[in-house]
């Protein structure tokens, strides 16, 4: 609740643009998705419910414990109204989030918002480290869970979810570390020359970074692990593209390679393995049967979908086997996206998808300014939230949520031209001369 009305706030104090070139595309299909969403909320008449749902009257049926006949009422095509009103407000914060970021980022603020993704990161690991020393099974000390089963990881409930959180904010703190030392004087090539331009942030910068992907390897979360693996990759793809010089590339590599071997110390390598075994376990609580009931809901709900947010309910009747365990997300973000939307929300959010990487694609190309390596930093990071959610569903934490949007308005905003007036030049110069020395 709070987050949404910060947003809303926000919304109102920035009033960015949206639907304009070159972003028209991003932003209406952005937008389709909620409208898709609220149309799950419309209550509708028994017939047209049938028609588009047919398979809805069958849940509701298996589902209510009161006398009254289900397909007599009208009712909305979602199967709980209540979770998808929720999915709709917290998907337009998101979304706002995403649209005021971008307006503000094409004014500056990029390098603020990296040291206070490195302060929280810095924060989190720490917090994350006592907690799980002193008291690993309640949320701050206090808060126990409503999963029994919930393994809590300083404020995530979930190991997974504070994966998606660093996997998403290592390689930005890295993109601005390397564009401050870019942005500095230029040294040379000596190892005693590199050394001596390395300032106290950018030591701060690099060991929270260390910090950050040692907490990503204490989680243990095989997926988070793998798409941040995957996201340093696509860094360092994009820092070849950018670099002349092979000596530099090598430099990069290098220290992306000494930063994962220093987080590897905080690494339990056992446990490790033995969770990388049962990725593929095929078992009545495995991810395979998870898969199989929610394709088997997907299908049946293929044209709009039981509702978002209301997988969990939708479940109760489509999972199989034991109930020892109960399935309330797909571990799979598009899976479960093609079972709460169906095509309704899918086909935007497929277009979105698209528009997006165009894009990226585009502004990566033509930037020329030392905010490229953030954008490589959230490109980095947006990769690697992409590949873990073949396997989780990360982003519907609400911290998650907020720092992909961010992530998103950094990779994707477009520098305002220069304004003509003489006190936008000076600020211009100002901006150029922190930028040259390294102290922005």
């Amino acid at each position: 609740m709070p987050f949404g009305v910060g947003v809303a706030v926000l919304l109102a104090v920035e009033r960015p643009s949206i639907g304009r070139r070159p972003t028209r595309v991003l932003d209406w299909s952005l937008l389709a998705c909620l409208i898709g969403i609220a149309a799950q909320l419309i209550p509708l008449s028994p017939t047209a419910r049938g028609r588009l749902s047919p398979q809805a009257f069958h849940i509701d049926s298996a589902l209510r414990l009161d006398a009254a006949p289900p397909m007599l009422s009208w009712h909305a095509l979602s199967i709980d109204v209540e979770s998808t009103a929720w999915a709709l407000a917290l998907g337009a914060a998101y979304i706002g989030l995403f649209w005021s970021a971008r307006a503000i980022f094409a004014r500056g603020g990029q390098r603020t918002v990296a040291r206070g993704v490195t302060w929280l990161g810095l924060a989190l690991t720490v917090l994350v480290a006592v907690q799980r020393a002193t008291s690993p099974e309640m949320l701050y000390w206090y808060f126990r869970p409503l999963n029994a089963g919930a393994s809590p990881y300083g404020p995530f409930v979930s190991r997974n979810a504070l994966a998606t959180w660093l996997a998403m904010a290592v390689p930005l703190v890295i993109g601005y570390a390397v564009a401050r030392h870019r942005s500095g004087p230029r040294t040379g090539l000596g190892v005693a020359a590199r050394v001596e331009a390395i300032d106290s942030v950018q030591l701060w910068l690099g060991g929270t970074a260390c910090l950050m992907m040692g907490g990503l390897f204490g989680s243990m979360s095989r997926a988070g692990i793998f798409g941040a693996a995957v996201g340093l990759l696509v860094f360092i793809a994009l820092s070849r593209a950018r670099i002349e010089s092979g000596r530099r590339l090598v430099w990069i590599s290098g220290a992306l390679a000494a930063l994962l071997a220093a987080a590897s110390l905080f690494a339990n390598f056992g446990a490790l393995a033995m969770r990388l075994q049962a990725t593929t376990d095929s078992g009545v609580w495995g991810r395979r049967a998870i898969w199989r009931d929610t394709w088997r809901m997907a299908q049946d709900f293929w044209l709009t979908g039981v509702g978002a947010g209301a997988f969990e309910r939708g479940m109760l009747v489509y999972q199989e086997g034991s109930r020892q365990f109960f399935f309330n997300h797909a571990h799979d973000e598009y899976l479960q996206l093609a079972a709460e939307g169906g095509l309704l929300l899918a086909v935007p959010a497929a277009i979105a998808v698209i528009a997006g990487v165009a894009l990226v694609v585009n502004r990566v190309h033509r930037d020329r300014t030392p905010i490229f390596w953030l954008r490589a930093g959230a490109v980095s990071g947006i990769v690697a939230v992409a590949v873990q959610s073949i396997w989780d569903t990360g982003l519907r934490t609400p911290a998650n949520g907020a720092l992909f949007a961010l992530i998103a308005a950094v990779a994707l905003h477009e520098p305002r031209p220069a304004q003509e007036g003489p006190a936008s030049r000076h600020g211009s110069q100002r901006e150029g001369r922190s930028v040259r020395d390294g102290t922005a």
